[in-house]
């Protein structure tokens, strides 16, 4: 049977029916563009960031990857707002590890956002 995970739920529903799942997280800053959109006030292209994981749950009969994003930040930010943006993920990032563990699945590692 091949399971489908699409969401950090979803993961952890299956965990809590039995299911052993592994997960690795891989964490990235992705650089984006914000295209003009005049009904939400860019009207310029705008240079941004995200910062996210990549969870791969593990079965044993494959694996699936789940993809989540903490923050939207921009480079023209001053260092006190990237801070912020940073503990911030990080928070997100040490709640989501505290569910999954709470579900049984286990962390092959907890990384974080460093500077």
């Amino acid at each position: 049977m091949t399971v489908k995970i699409r969401t950090l739920d979803e993961a952890i529903a299956h965990a809590k029916r039995g299911l052993k799942l592994v997960a690795e997280v891989r964490l990235a800053k992705r650089p984006i563009t914000l295209k003009v959109h005049p009904d939400l006030d860019i009207l310029e292209e705008q240079e941004g960031y995200l910062l996210g994981a990549r969870f791969v749950f593990r079965t044993g009969d494959g694996a699936q990857i789940v993809d989540r994003v903490y923050v939207l930040g921009f480079p023209t930010e001053d260092p006190e707002e990237t801070l912020i943006n940073r503990n911030l993920a990080n928070s997100l990032l040490k709640e989501d590890y505290r569910r999954l563990k709470e579900a049984g699945i286990r962390l092959l590692d907890e990384p974080y956002f460093e500077e």
